[in-house]
């Protein structure tokens, strides 16, 4: 690949736009970096403009370098200096053959030159090689520019597309706990339908059982104060006041009762508090047969309004049959 980078007619179809994109980034990262290159690349360069001015390219190649030379006013210039160049040996040298080189012709017009157009004439070549090593550079320079602003637009989609995904899932938790929640409603419904429809239809139905029990906050999991609920046999609901803070700022609350083995008992969300004079409390009516005998864990937390969820507290109670 190397190899062919040095190869005077492979720059040569670079500078008239005639090699594929890949090629062309490895000739301009390479004359970026190696200044021997980038001396050839202009000394290509000075050569294709002189085969342009005397007629020498190919119609294809004369309308690529047409379109890619003399769209810059800078090369424009470098093109008329070649043109002048070429009818110099017409006009002084009429022995020479018609058929000049440009090493010849530039040869000739220095030679006959005196000190001072001498100086001049090499600032001026000295001003096209530095202008023309300067487009390339800044040529290479946006080139870079570009990619790395690719780059980061690439960046920036894949952060988009995380965070897409990322709410995608948080909906699909959403609604797998509100259809949780909607089963758990439907069976409590479905309970309560059951007991009231109990007992025979000549006979009133017998009066439904309530266990209650009242939670306070800060009791702790191996205290000897821990509250404790006696359910009787006939008991049908058991309905848990929980104490909270009257200062808590949240809108709705849910409820994860387990039992001291970590299983899942009974969950509810969307409670809202009420507030008895100065205290404040969150009602849970969940069905008695969902309790057995044993030790329980209430897990209290509080959702603000278009927020996450928070812990508010921790509650222990036992339960006793008789």
């Amino acid at each position: 690949m190397a190899a062919e980078l040095n190869n005077e007619k492979v720059i040569a179809r670079y500078l008239l736009g005639d090699l594929p994109e890949e090629q062309q980034v490895a000739i301009e990262d390479r004359a970026f970096a190696d200044k021997d290159y980038l001396a050839l690349i202009t000394s290509v360069e000075n050569d294709l403009i002189d085969e342009y001015v005397r007629q020498e390219l190919s119609p294809t190649e004369r309308q690529q370098f047409e379109r890619q030379f003399l769209a810059s006013a800078e090369r424009r210039k470098r093109v008329e200096f070649a043109r002048v160049l070429a009818r110099v040996p017409e006009r002084t040298v009429v022995s020479e053959p018609a058929k000049w080189s440009w090493r010849d012709s530039l040869y000739a017009l220095i030679s006959g030159l005196n000190p001072a157009a001498k100086i001049a004439f090499a600032a001026v070549m000295l001003l096209l090689i530095v202008g023309g090593a300067w487009l390339l550079t800044a040529t290479l320079r946006l080139r870079s520019q570009l990619t790395q602003l690719q780059a980061q637009n690439q960046a920036r989609q894949n952060e988009l597309q995380q965070q897409v995904e990322a709410e995608r899932r948080r909906n699909e938790e959403l609604n797998a706990r509100l259809t949780q929640e909607q089963q758990q409603r439907e069976q409590s419904e479905e309970s309560l339908q059951k007991l009231s429809e109990t007992g025979d239809a000549t006979n009133p139905p017998p009066r439904s059982v309530i266990a209650a029990l009242t939670l306070l906050p800060g009791l702790s999991r191996g205290g000897g104060d821990k509250a404790s609920l006696v359910m009787p046999e006939d008991a049908r609901l058991v309905r848990l006041q929980i104490g909270i803070d009257p200062n808590e700022p949240y809108k709705t609350f849910a409820v994860e009762l387990r039992t001291a083995a970590g299983r899942q008992v009974w969950t509810r969300e969307n409670l809202t508090a009420r507030t008895r004079g100065k205290a404040r409390a969150v009602s849970l009516t969940l069905p008695a047969s969902a309790l057995k005998s044993g030790d329980y864990e209430l897990r209290l937390s509080g959702r603000r309004e278009g927020g996450e969820s928070e812990d508010v507290g921790f509650y222990y109670f036992d339960v006793k049959k008789r």
